[in-house]
C-alpha cells in the first residue's frame, strides 16, 4: 500500500465509526449498563422506606434516574433502591437499620436520598452500595465511589469503572452528586 492510500484510509476511519457508534445503542449493546458490584457480607433485607438514611456525619444527597440498560434512555418508575453504607465510624449496623434505606423512583425514574459520606475504612474506598428491583428487570447489586478518593487504586475489588466514580459538589454543608443507574 502507498503513503497516498494509506492516508485516504486513515482519514476515513472517523467518518466509519460514528455511524457503528450509534447503532451500538440503538441496537441494544450493553454500553451503558451499570457494572455489577459484590453485595458484600453487610446486605441486610427489609430496610425502611426513607429519603434520610444517615445524620450523622457530612451531608450528602444522591440523585439520579434509573434507566433501561438496552436503549440507555427509557426510565424505570416504581424501582425500589435498596441502599447501604457503613456509619461514620466505618462501621456497618447489622443489629438495626442505620445507614440503610430504601427509596422509589418516580414515575421518571428518578429518586434521591440525603445520607452522609461514608468514611473509607481498612484499604476500602468511600462507598454506598445498592441493590435494585424493577418489576420485568434483572436485580442489579452495585456500588458507588467518590472522585478523588486515593483509596479507589488499592480497593481490593480493584473494579471501580469510571461509570460508577462520581464527582460531589458543595452546596453550603451539603455535598451532592449525581448517579444513574442503568438495567
Amino acid at each position: 500500500m502507498d503513503r497516498k492510500t494509506f492516508i485516504q484510509l486513515l482519514t476515513a476511519i472517523p467518518l466509519v465509526n460514528i455511524p457503528f457508534k450509534g447503532l451500538a445503542k440503538s441496537c441494544g449493546a450493553d454500553d451503558c449498563k451499570t457494572q455489577k458490584d459484590a453485595e458484600g457480607p453487610f446486605y441486610k433485607a427489609d430496610a425502611p422506606s426513607r429519603f434520610v438514611i444517615e445524620t450523622e456525619g457530612q451531608p450528602l444527597r444522591i440523585a439520579g434516574q434509573v434507566l433501561k440498560g438496552d436503549d440507555c434512555e427509557t426510565p424505570v418508575p416504581n424501582a425500589i433502591l435498596d441502599i447501604w453504607h457503613c456509619d461514620n465510624h466505618g462501621d456497618y449496623d447489622m443489629k438495626g437499620y442505620k445507614g440503610r434505606g430504601q427509596v422509589k423512583t418516580d414515575s421518571q425514574g428518578k429518586y434521591s436520598f440525603t445520607t452522609i459520606v461514608p468514611p473509607p475504612y481498612g484499604s476500602r474506598p468511600r462507598h454506598i452500595h445498592f441493590k435494585i428491583r424493577a418489576k420485568g428487570e434483572r436485580e442489579l447489586t452495585t456500588q458507588l465511589y467518590f472522585q478523588g478518593d486515593p483509596n479507589i487504586q488499592n480497593d481490593f475489588a480493584r473494579n471501580a469503572e469510571k461509570s460508577r466514580i462520581i464527582s460531589l459538589k458543595s452546596e453550603n454543608d451539603l455535598k451532592t452528586g449525581l448517579f444513574n443507574i442503568y438495567l
